[in-house]
């Protein structure tokens, strides 16, 4: 359910684009990351111990990802709100939340 959760939020991103609305789409955008990490815990039957702080820790150490966490900060590096840049960052989550998080 989390992992059909985050990619509604992923495939809202382009309309709150499409019609200026950057800083929702942002907000979509850092609800996913969120629901991606929920889903990468539930894929690997890991309960974490928080979804906003110690992910560092909790991705490279508990889950032994660190391949996976290089990715992460990147995603919600945005230099410029006013751009396509969120949506961009949107189709790099899905494709970790394909690639880590499979049902």
């Amino acid at each position: 359910m989390v992992r059909e959760a985050c990619a509604r939020d992923l495939e809202a991103i382009p309309f709150y684009l499409g019609r200026g609305l950057y800083f929702q789409a942002f907000d979509r955008l850092y609800k996913a990351f969120r629901e991606f990490l929920q889903a990468l815990f539930v894929a690997r039957r890991t309960y974490p111990l928080c979804y906003n702080k110690w992910i560092q820790e909790q991705v490279i150490e508990w889950l032994s990802l660190p391949e996976l966490y290089k990715e992460l900060p990147p995603i919600l590096s945005v230099r410029k709100i006013e751009s396509s840049e969120v949506g961009e960052k949107a189709e790099a989550l899905r494709a970790l939340l394909d690639r880590w998080a499979c049902p």
